[in-house]
Parts: structure tokens; C-alpha cells; sequence
């Protein structure tokens, strides 16, 4: 073979001392990573809008039971009056 013929796979420097494969699976891992940061942020909103749901609907039954309330002591007071 001649030496004109040579490989077009990148070749690493003298210097270089990773791969191209642990190259890709560093890149793997990465993406990896991202997706499990995607996922956990996902469930953390998820969360946090269940929670805000349920304080809201908590808020509303609190509200809910105070007017009753009220309305009990002004139809006793009418009742004594």
C-alpha cells in the first residue's frame, strides 16, 4: 500500500489521550443527563402545580365554611331579635 493512501478517520494528536468512542459516550452520558434533568423538572412543575391546586381548593373550602358560619350567626341573632 502506498503511504499516499491513507485512513480519513480523524487521527488524534500526539498529545490526545481519549478515544473517539469515549468521546461519544461522554456525549451519551451527557444527553443522558439532560434527559433526566428534563424529566425531574417536569415532575417538580407537576408537583408544584398540585400543591398550588389543592391550597387553592383548601383556601375555598376555608372560605366556604366561614360564610356558612356567618350566615348561622346572623340567622340566630334574627331569631333572638
Amino acid at each position: 500500500m502506498s503511504s499516499q493512501c491513507q485512513s480519513k478517520t480523524p487521527q488524534p494528536t500526539p498529545g490526545h489521550i481519549r478515544n473517539y468512542s469515549q468521546v461519544a459516550d461522554e456525549e451519551l452520558e451527557a444527553k443522558q443527563r439532560e434527559r433526566e434533568c428534563k424529566a425531574e423538572c417536569k415532575a417538580k412543575c407537576k408537583e408544584a402545580k398540585r400543591r398550588k391546586a389543592e391550597e387553592e381548593w383548601l383556601e375555598a373550602e376555608w372560605k366556604k365554611r366561614v360564610e356558612e358560619e356567618a350566615q348561622r350567626r346572623r340567622a340566630m341573632e334574627e331569631e333572638e331579635a
